[in-house]
């Protein structure tokens, strides 16, 4: 809504500056100030954004109690689990972790299938909620011996 009222405001001191010539001047110094005004509304929202991420370590967030069962296709699975924020102070918005297929004979395990994926989810400090997301896999070949998942958590967002 924003991007049209600001180009049609554009559009109206054109209108004005083509047809009101001693408005010019003044169209022009408001035009400069309202570029400045987008740029520091734009560049502060970008800054917002890196903080967002820096506000609460991956190590302040855990998950627990992770299953895996089948999705709707042989290429997805559906993960659940639950994730606790440890922060004392910021609100968890959403986790980005990181799904681990290996595929594991007697004592040794290779790695088949590696997937990372956003969890939004509002988490308040000193507190959990349960998850379920589905992930996609394109390509894991037939596992031979036992599947073992392995999960990390990868960024935090917070606010």
């Amino acid at each position: 809504m924003i991007p049209i009222a600001i180009i049609l405001l554009i559009l109206i001191m054109i209108f004005m500056a083509t047809y009101l010539p001693k408005l010019r001047r003044f169209l022009g110094i408001i035009l400069i100030m309202m570029f400045g005004v987008i740029g520091f509304i734009i560049w502060q929202d970008t800054q917002e954004r890196e903080l967002e991420f820096q506000r609460i370590p991956p190590s302040q967030a855990q998950l627990s109690q992770m299953e895996v069962r089948p999705g709707l296709n042989s290429r997805s699975f559906v993960v659940t689990g639950r994730l606790e924020n440890s922060a004392q102070i910021y609100t968890i918005i959403s986790v980005t972790i990181q799904a681990t297929i290996e595929d594991c004979h007697v004592s040794e395990c290779e790695i088949v299938g590696q997937e990372a994926a956003e969890i939004s989810l509002e988490i308040p400090p000193n507190q959990a909620r349960d998850f379920s997301l589905t992930m996609p896999f394109p390509t894991i070949p037939k596992i031979i011996g036992e599947a073992r998942w392995r999960y990390a958590i990868l960024k935090v967002r917070a606010r």
